[in-house]
C-alpha cells in the first residue's frame, strides 16, 4: 500500500483540479456578448450538444456544499420567468432552431424546489424551444424530500428521463454530519418509491470519508446500492471547500475532518471493491459507477468529448464553438475565447476522465511529439500498474482510478513544459 500511497503528495479528488492547469500555461482571451450573438447566428456545425441549466437555490443547505446556491427566502416565481425568458430568446437563434441537442442537465442548487406550476412553465419552455436528438438523456438533480409524486409525473410529461439524488451516505451518523434529511431506513424506502413512479434512470451520489466513517459504513452503501439496483452512483471523497458550513466548522474547530489519503484510499477500495463483486455493475468515469444496460451519463461524456455546453441560468457556466460563457447574474455574464491549443489540452484532459483511453482519441488532437510525450508519461503509470495497455488503450487500474486526477494533470504539464520550452 505504501508504494500506491506514496506516488503522490496529495491527491486531487476532482476534475476541475487538472482541467483548471491548462489556464496556466494557455492565454485566454476575452471575448464579448456580442460576439457570442453572431456565433448563435451562425450554421450550427455537427456536433454533440448540452445544455445546462441552473437553479441556484436550496430549501436546506448541505453541509459540505459551497455551489452557486442560497437557502430559499421568498418566492421562485421572477427566477422561473427569467428562466422561460432566457429559453425564448435562445430559441430564436439559429443555434437552437437548426441544432439538436443530446443531453438536457438540470442543476444546482436543487431544481425540484420550484413549485409545480413553475416547473411546468419552465419545461414547457424548453418543449418549446429545444430540439432534442434520439436517445437524449435529460435530468434533473433532486433531493428525496422536496420531489412530490405531482412534480415527477410533471417532469416525465415533458421528457424527463434521468435522476441524480443527492444521498450522499445511508448511514444515520454520516447523515446527521451531511445534514440530510431523513434516517437511513427512510432514504432506502424513497428511493424504493421513486424507482417504481419513475420511467427512467436514478442515481445517486455517494460522499466517503465523513469524520471516523467506518469501511463498514461505505460497505453497507454499496450493498444497499446494489440490492436496490441503482442505475449509477458517483462516488466522492469528502472536499472541504471555501464558503461551506462545513469549512466554517473547521476554522471555528467544531469539526475536524482527515486529510489521510490511506483512510481515504482504504475507504476507496472498500467501495469499489463491494460494487464491482457485482458484476452487472462497471467504473463507466473515474467517479462514477454504473449498472450494465443502465446509466450512459452522456451529460458528462459531451462535456468531456468536446460538445458544446450551453449554460441558461444564474450561476450556470459553459463552452459553445470557442466561447466559454460563465453567467454571473441576470444581467451580468463574462465572455472567454479559447484557442485551438486549449481546446486540445481540454479534450485530452477529458478524455483522461474515462478508465478506457483509446489511442485513436488521443491521437485525433495532439501532434506526432506530443502523443509521443504523452507515452512517455503513461510508460512510467505502466511500471506503477497505475496503468495496462493493449494495442489499441491504456487502461487505469483501480489504483489508477483512486489517482486518475493526479495523472491527467501530471500528463498535461509534462507535455506542456516540455514543448513550450522549445
Amino acid at each position: 500500500m505504501d508504494r500506491i500511497l506514496n506516488k503522490f503528495s496529495k491527491r486531487q479528488k476532482s476534475h476541475h483540479d487538472s482541467n483548471s492547469i491548462i489556464g496556466k500555461y494557455v492565454e485566454i482571451k476575452k471575448s464579448s456578448k456580442e460576439e457570442f450573438l453572431k456565433f448563435l447566428d451562425e450554421e450550427p456545425n455537427n456536433i454533440q450538444r448540452t445544455i445546462y441549466v441552473h437553479t441556484p437555490f436550496c430549501d436546506k443547505i448541505c453541509s459540505f456544499c459551497n455551489m452557486n446556491r442560497k437557502q430559499i427566502d421568498g418566492s421562485l416565481e421572477p427566477y422561473a420567468d427569467y428562466m422561460v425568458s432566457e429559453f425564448n430568446k435562445y430559441g430564436q437563434t439559429n443555434y437552437f432552431k437548426k441544432s439538436k441537442f443530446d443531453v438536457i442537465f438540470f442543476g444546482g442548487g436543487t431544481p425540484t424546489v420550484y413549485k409545480k406550476d413553475q416547473l411546468k412553465k419552465i419545461l414547457s419552455a424548453v418543449q418549446k424551444n429545444v430540439n432534442l436528438a434520439d436517445n437524449y438523456e435529460f435530468t434533473f438533480e433532486t433531493t428525496l424530500h422536496n420531489l412530490t409524486d405531482e412534480k415527477l409525473q410533471i417532469m416525465m410529461k415533458y421528457g424527463v428521463n434521468r435522476l441524480s439524488v443527492g444521498i450522499q451516505t445511508f448511514s444515520d451518523t454520516g447523515r446527521i454530519f451531511y445534514n440530510r434529511t431523513f434516517t437511513k431506513n427512510i432514504a432506502i424506502e424513497k428511493l424504493k418509491n421513486l424507482q417504481e413512479k419513475f420511467n427512467g434512470d436514478v442515481c445517486v451520489d455517494i460522499i466517503y470519508n465523513f469524520p471516523n466513517e467506518t469501511i463498514e459504513e461505505v460497505i453497507e452503501d454499496a450493498r444497499i446500492l446494489k440490492k436496490l439496483k441503482i442505475s449509477s452512483v458517483s462516488f466522492y471523497s469528502l472536499m472541504v471547500h471555501e464558503g461551506s458550513r462545513l469549512s466554517k466548522d473547521i476554522k471555528e474547530n467544531t469539526t475536524t475532518i482527515s486529510d489521510d489519503v490511506k483512510k481515504d484510499y482504504v475507504l476507496y477500495r472498500a467501495f469499489v471493491d463491494e460494487m464491482l463483486n457485482d458484476e452487472n455493475y462497471y467504473i463507466l468515469e473515474l467517479t462514477k459507477i454504473a449498472r450494465k444496460a443502465g446509466d450512459n451519463y452522456k451529460y458528462i461524456k459531451v462535456r468531456n468529448t468536446g460538445g458544446d455546453t450551453f449554460p441558461i441560468g444564474m450561476g450556470a457556466g459553459g463552452a459553445v464553438g470557442n466561447i466559454g460563457i460563465f453567467n454571473m447574474n441576470k444581467d451580468m455574464s463574462f465572455f472567454m475565447k479559447y484557442n485551438e491549443f486549449s481546446n486540445r489540452f481540454s479534450r485530452l484532459s477529458g478524455v483522461m476522465q474515462f478508465p478506457n483511453i483509446l489511442k485513436s482519441d488521443i491521437k485525433k488532437f495532439l501532434t506526432e511529439e506530443e502523443y509521443s510525450l504523452f507515452v512517455e508519461k503513461m510508460n512510467i503509470y505502466k511500471d506503477n500498474d497505475f496503468i495496462r495497455e493493449d494495442e489499441k488503450s491504456y487502461q487505469l487500474t483501480k489504483d489508477g482510478i483512486f489517482w486518475g486526477n493526479n495523472i491527467s494533470s501530471e500528463v498535461i504539464i509534462y507535455i506542456l513544459e516540455k514543448t513550450m520550452k522549445k
